[in-house]
């Protein structure tokens, strides 16, 4: 019922999704909706919170995992800028896949402050994960350390703006022009740490 509610919110929003429509996706009545959601909103919590666990896993590990499955603790060889790449491909490959509508659950109904807990654990999950792999970076001598927040909030807000545009324009002709943009910019951050190296 929950993973239906998720495709009805997220094709319209929430506050565009009528209780008619979550009726017609879940296949229960608006009653039992109430009795066992709370209403609408309970059931977006819900829908909203399965949505993230499910991006944690999914999506967001390899920002705290990096690629090879670990934290990278110990790891002098895991410098963490390509971990943030594979975060952006797979970032790629999920909004341009035509099984799933377009955009984010969680972006694309942040500004109307639907479900503020969600919107703030969506941010946390990102801009924590991207401070984690870039802080490898940082110890692998990769990129300056000073640079972590600037850095992480540079690529927090690309990735914000190209789920919009992935949202409201559907072109993923777009969305990957965003995207490879946006790891170029991160891949040259080793190039400009290597060099000034030498």
């Amino acid at each position: 019922m929950v993973d239906a509610a998720i495709g009805a919110f997220f094709a319209k929003g929430f506050d565009a999704t009528t209780l008619a429509d979550l009726e017609a996706a879940t296949g229960v009545d608006r009653s039992t909706l109430y009795n066992s959601f709370g209403g609408k909103r309970g059931l977006y919590h819900k829908a909203t919170e399965r949505y993230l666990d499910r991006a944690a896993e999914s999506l967001f590990s390899v920002l705290y995992t990096g690629s090879d499955g670990t934290d990278g603790v110990g790891d002098d060889t895991d410098d963490g800028l390509q971990d943030v790449v594979q975060f952006l491909e797979r970032l790629r490959s999920g909004l341009t896949s035509a099984a799933v509508s377009p955009g984010c659950l969680i972006i694309n109904d942040m500004a109307a402050g639907s479900d503020p807990d969600a919107a703030r654990r969506y941010r946390e999950l990102l801009d924590n994960g991207l401070r984690a792999a870039l802080g490898r970076a940082a110890k692998a001598g990769t990129i300056d350390s000073n640079t972590i927040e600037s850095r992480a909030s540079l690529v927090s807000a690309a990735v914000v703006g190209i789920n919009l545009v992935s949202r409201h324009t559907g072109d993923n002709q777009q969305v990957d022009q965003l995207v490879t943009g946006a790891i170029t910019e991160v891949t040259s951050w080793r190039r400009h740490s290597e060099a000034s190296a030498g």
